[in-house]
């Protein structure tokens, strides 16, 4: 076992193992490397060369990210933020459906209370233009030419339209983005 610990691949591999898990506090470093290396040492006793050991792991960073997407999702499922849930949604969205998924349906919830919200500021400058607008073809929310050719629905509960839509697209867009993650910690 002394030649095996000794055998410069193993000491190249758990070096480069190190720096890719920079990110991770010292401690939780040193631990993934002990543990990868007294793993490899265990498959090496057992007779398996240590060359087919390190190719079953995959290349160092390949391995170091695994754990770095563990710590990162447990990270951000204990504290539940939006801005941090979102990061790792939107991080993953190219490498799983789920994730681009989630993150699709938060940005139509975001440009959806982004909208609500213009034309409630709108309103502020120019009630008689704009609103939620009903004419014989069609119905839309925003601006119009010629008031007199729609009838607007709303006046002032464009605002409160406003108010809930994003509230509504923000408690929504929570719930997805925590749905997401959590199987997306499922599934890896």
């Amino acid at each position: 076992m002394d030649d095996i610990e000794q055998h410069a691949d193993l000491k190249t591999y758990l070096r480069r193992l190190r720096w890719a898990l920079a990110a991770l506090p010292e401690r939780d470093r040193d631990e993934v490397v002990e543990e990868t290396r007294l793993h490899v040492l265990e498959r090496v006793e057992s007779g398996r060369p240590l060359e087919q050991v390190l190719a079953a792991l995959g290349p160092a960073p390949a391995y170091a990210q695994s754990f770095l997407d563990e710590m990162e999702i447990s990270g951000v499922l204990a504290s539940q933020r939006s801005g941090a849930m979102l990061r790792v949604v939107a991080r993953r969205a190219q490498r799983s459906l789920v994730a681009a998924a989630a993150l699709a349906v938060v940005l139509l919830l975001a440009a959806s209370a982004a909208l609500t919200l213009s034309v409630a500021v709108f309103e502020i400058g120019d009630p008689v233009h704009t609103g939620l607008w009903v004419s014989q073809d069609q119905t839309f929310i925003g601006v119009i030419d010629d008031p007199s050719s729609a009838r607007e629905l709303l006046g002032g509960w464009i605002f409160v339209l406003a108010a809930v839509n994003a509230l509504l697209a923000w408690w929504l867009g929570r719930l997805v983005l925590l749905r997401a993650i959590r199987a997306i910690a499922r599934a890896d």
